[in-house]
């Protein structure tokens, strides 16, 4: 939109506005003029405003503000109150007296700004007569804990990154200092191991002691430490756990000290931090001083409880956020109940291209605690394009690369990597295979997946493997769990590893490769976008084995749009029109079963079993 056209129209709204402002609330609205706005609202944008007075139930009369920007009335305008106690005497009352409203869905509405305006202000009433009521004031504080806390901090505390579990009991964790972060794990392995992945560190990870104080209900903004006796005080009012966590901390030889301070409000436990100095780095200070914590003392003599007294005394302490990096935050904001059973699981990847690598990336990101990835090949130029790798790692072992990746991604699991092929892993009795409560063959081999098949009959098919494969053109993606009961992969595949099910049947030559400049490179051009509805079967129906692991065999098929496949001259089969009854334009995904046939793999198990 022009300039001036967008200036009409914001002055049209305004104008708008204003009339029906003097037609709901009965007095002229004061207009604000743009020194009024750069003074009461300095670090706002706001270029227009009008100054309402209300008369509130306690008999007073206060002004509430509207302002705008110069986006309205595309967005809303904004609320505040002039006469106001000092700031965090009330929750929901910015420092400059913007008022802070519950998301509405009335709050938006582009062709009808005066209405939402109107809606805005009646709320904004509401909230004050319930903040002079004062039910709300200490529920939504507490409530709201971490929000207030960073409005009196001293800093956002993007630096502190906590691998912990925020629940009781209060206790002494480890501390990590390096690359401008500190880094708080529950010991001294899971920060090494969270350092040692995002950072490829292999120097000696040296940790230091942290409090980790839980409260039963978060402070008010009245009660937040200030110095370091106040520090002193809430862990003693909390407990002997947070008590002795301090003392602990106190007893550290370290020139800054870090306490973490835990409770839960309205959407979950919430992390915030407090630092203090602790001892001087030097044995004396300026003009021959003796330290601070040990004057009167012999060096190294000083009694624990004045060493523990002296480090929190009247010094200030500088208070901030706390960024959660722990895996229950990472997947699912702690609100995911499958993520404390993903972290417990171990999957093996067989086969890193474009099928295997994005199915252990979104594993990865649904927390799988251990993921073992297993390719003997290296990433090509010709790969990138549907790989999730990119050109900085051509040239690397795939599997090598995507460990390196998803390790420095989510330091908090554990990612390991085999570079040969699955006949080494099976011939070595990798226990990798053994260990996983899934394997994931991926590979696009009939070679792979019968040496596969075979491993797992003869060992009793103990944990699912899933197989996944992609016809022409990735129009259809198949995904067949080989579980306890029911058929093996090779009751439903030929000699050469064609399935007897095919969702497409294609014109002649429609389905045919491509072919490279060099001898037996074939291909077809097909790219991620078309890809990435496959992958997201066979990763959903990978989470499913994980979370509920199957007792049967299953087979799960995916389905571009119709369109699609006959764009590239292909149609559904009739056996896959027999399975579905209304496919309509598609994309569709739908399950079917996979019995036994006893073939030959299933057959030659049965026959060992029964000598």
């Amino acid at each position: 939109m022009p300039d001036s056209d967008r200036s009409l129209e914001f002055r049209r709204a305004a104008l708008e506005l204003e009339a029906q402002l003097r037609l709901k609330t009965g007095v002229v609205p004061e207009r604000l003029s743009a020194s009024e706005l750069r003074a009461c609202y300095g670090r706002r944008r706001w270029v227009n405003g009008w100054r309402i007075p209300i008369e509130f139930s306690d008999g007073n009369v206060r002004h509430i503000d509207i302002v705008a920007n110069e986006h309205f009335p595309l967005v809303p305008v904004r609320t505040a109150l002039r006469e106001r106690p000092p700031f965090l005497t009330w929750p929901h009352v910015e420092e400059d007296g913007i008022l802070c409203l519950l998301p509405n869905l009335a709050e938006c509405d582009p062709d009808n700004p005066v209405s939402v305006a109107e809606n805005i202000l009646n709320r904004s009433v509401r909230l004050v007569e319930e903040l002079l009521e004062g039910a709300i004031l200490n529920r939504d504080f507490k409530e709201e804990f971490l929000t207030y806390w960073a409005y009196d901090a001293h800093g956002r505390g993007d630096e502190v990154i906590s691998l912990i579990d925020p629940a009781p009991p209060s206790r002494t964790v480890k501390l990590w200092r390096g690359r401008g972060l500190q880094v708080i794990g529950e010991d001294l392995a899971s920060v090494e191991k969270w350092v040692r992945n995002r950072f490829t560190e292999t120097r000696s990870v040296k940790c230091e002691d942290a409090a980790f104080l839980w409260s039963s209900e978060p402070p008010l903004p009245s009660e937040y430490p200030q110095k370091g006796a106040d520090v002193l005080a809430l862990a003693r009012s909390l407990g002997a756990g947070s008590d002795e966590a301090v003392r602990q901390v106190a007893s550290e030889n370290a020139k800054s000290l870090v306490i973490l301070l835990g409770a839960r409000g309205r959407g979950g436990p919430g992390l915030v931090s407090m630092h203090l100095q602790g001892r001087s780095s030097r044995s004396t200070l300026k003009g021959g001083e003796a330290n601070r914590l040990s004057k009167g003392f012999r060096s190294g003599q000083t009694p624990r409880d004045v060493l523990v007294t002296r480090t929190f005394g009247q010094q200030g302490i500088r208070r901030t956020g706390v960024a959660r990096a722990d895996a229950a935050w990472v997947h699912g904001r702690g609100a995911d109940e499958r993520s404390a059973k993903l972290l417990n699981k171990t999957i093996v990847v067989i086969g890193c291209g474009s099928v295997g690598a994005p199915i252990a990336c979104l594993l990865a990101r649904a927390g799988v605690g251990k993921i073992v990835l297993v390719d003997p090949d290296v990433l090509s130029w010709a790969n990138i394009g549907r790989h999730p790798l990119g050109a900085v790692h051509v040239r690397k072992n795939k599997a090598r690369a995507m460990q390196d990746d998803l390790a420095s991604n989510f330091p908090h699991l554990e990612v390991e990597f085999r570079d040969h092929d699955v006949r080494s892993v099976i011939g070595t009795n990798d226990p990798a295979l053994a260990e996983a409560d899934l394997i994931i063959s991926a590979t696009g081999s009939w070679s792979a997946d019968h040496a596969l098949n075979r491993w797992h009959l003869q060992n009793g098919r103990a944990h699912p493997v899933l197989y996944g494969w992609t016809e022409a053109h990735a129009c259809a993606g198949h995904g067949v769990v080989v579980a306890r009961e029911d058929g093996c992969i090779q009751c439903h595949m030929n000699q050469v590893g064609r399935p007897d099910f095919v969702a497409i049947d294609w014109h002649e030559g429609a389905d045919a490769n491509l072919e490279e400049p060099a001898c037996g490179a074939h291909y077809q051009p097909y790219g991620p976008v078309e890809l990435e509805f496959i992958n997201a079967m066979l990763g959903e129906l990978a989470l499913d084995c994980l979370l509920d692991a199957p007792c049967q065999s299953m087979h799960r098929v995916s389905l571009a749009r119709k369109s699609r496949i006959g764009s590239l001259g292909g149609e559904i089969s009739k056996a896959c029109q027999a399975e579905i009854a209304d496919y309509g334009h598609g994309p569709i995904i739908f399950d079917r079963e996979w019995p036994t046939i006893g073939c030959n793999a299933c057959g030659d198990v049965e026959t060992s079993e029964a000598a």
